[in-house]
């Protein structure tokens, strides 16, 4: 009988992603649906370098996506995010809900989800959104997350958009 010995070596990647995506805002009452496309351009970096990852390098690519954000009270919000890449046949979501505390921002719970073909990863928590100072809209996140490669923790984010 023979003994077979494997070594599994950690990978750590890391990625940089530029997209360029018009888009188109529709919106109605309470309702506002926006849609995007164009083109995805994304670089992997592999350590140690992983001559077998497909993902390694640079990739172009199409992207597209929607956001929607409705209001059927002054009091409630509801939103939705979905956002897909030819590279890697990746997708990603977001549904969050919030009430509005203290007529400033939107709190509330939201859900996050990532797969592509070889890795998908969940999150679940509480959000918070639209906090205004001057042109720009805050929001942050945290919660907990778990991934296909059996990782799970704490998660943070915070995100920041300029309004016109």
């Amino acid at each position: 009988m023979e003994a077979i010995y494997t070594r599994t070596t950690a990978i750590t990647g890391n990625q940089a992603l530029a997209d360029v995506m018009p888009g188109w805002r529709v919106k109605y009452d309470r309702l506002e649906v926006t849609l995007f496309a164009g083109i995805d351009l994304q670089h992997h970096w592999l350590v140690p370098d992983d001559p077998g990852n497909r993902l390694r390098g640079t990739h172009p690519g199409l992207r597209a996506g929607f956001d929607l954000w409705y209001e059927p009270t002054d009091m409630i919000m509801t939103a939705a995010s979905l956002w897909a890449s030819t590279i890697d046949t990746n997708v990603w979501g977001r549904v969050a809900l919030g009430v509005r505390f203290l007529d400033r921002i939107w709190l509330g719970p939201e859900a996050t989800g990532f797969e592509d073909h070889t890795y998908s990863q969940w999150r679940v928590g509480m959000h918070a959104t639209a906090f205004r100072t001057g042109p720009y809209e805050w929001s942050a996140g945290v919660g907990y997350v778990w991934d296909s490669d059996r990782h799970t923790g704490p998660y943070g984010r915070i995100g920041l958009l300029m309004r016109r």
